[in-house]
């Protein structure tokens, strides 16, 4: 691993570019002095889209605030990658946090929380996933951040679905073919735990929009399946 490499990376917000003076927020702060132990002069990384990635210096460091500079450009900013969306039902805490966590790594650029009958997680803070998606984009090394969209129920999501996608559902042993890969953009639709219910099988199984996929003659849990499409993608 080079040295670059063995640096923090934090995700910000402000504009890099060639010997910029970067504030840090004060949870990213307490996050350097107080978790990681750095200090004045110690390197660190940030990166956004829009910028690229950047190593920077520690010039001042507070109790509630931090100072860097920017040294040199590591990585530039990418092309956009080509969307891959993830429409999901919420599911019990900790397992959405790996839900979310693995989403990030394998490359959704798009998140999707839709309410369907058999829904037991109905009250999911965006604020919290968006802490988790900059947190899964910083260790995965990514330079994009995946957008949280607005919890909908399951119905309401479909019908006012404005991308030019088909929504690929994995439907549990129905008469479907199975998951091949799946050339981005893309868009997978994943049900709760213990299903959909036979009223939503019935109309997504109608809808022009919705194309079924088999996932194999298991059952998968939620965040199986849903990681299980997005590795089938390329």
């Amino acid at each position: 691993m080079s040295k670059q490499h063995k640096m923090q990376r934090l995700y910000t917000q402000e504009p890099l570019s060639s010997s910029t003076l970067i504030n840090l927020s004060d949870n990213q702060t307490h996050y350097l002095k107080n978790v990681m132990r750095l200090s004045l002069g110690d390197k660190i990384r940030l990166f956004n889209a829009e910028n690229g990635e950047w190593v920077c210096e520690i010039t001042e460091l507070k109790k509630k605030s931090t100072s860097l500079k920017t040294l040199e450009q590591t990585r530039t900013p990418l092309k956009e990658k080509t969307e891959l969306h993830l429409l999901f039902a919420p599911i019990k805490k900790q397992r959405l946090d790996f839900l979310i966590e693995k989403a990030i790594e394998l490359g959704a650029t798009h998140l999707h929380p839709v309410i369907t009958e058999h829904t037991e997680n109905r009250k999911i803070k965006n604020e919290r996933i968006q802490a988790q998606i900059i947190e899964a984009t910083e260790q995965s090394e990514r330079l994009s951040l995946a957008v949280i969209e607005k919890t909908m129920p399951l119905k309401e999501k479909i019908e006012a679905w404005n991308y030019n996608l088909p929504i690929l559902w994995a439907a549990e042993r129905q008469n479907a073919n199975k998951i091949g890969i799946n050339k981005r953009p893309c868009a997978f639709l994943v049900g709760p735990e213990g299903g959909f219910s036979e009223t939503e099988i019935q109309y997504l199984s109608q809808h022009k929009n919705i194309k079924s996929i088999s996932l194999g003659e298991n059952i998968l849990r939620a965040e199986t399946a849903a990681l299980y499409c997005l590795s089938h993608t390329e």
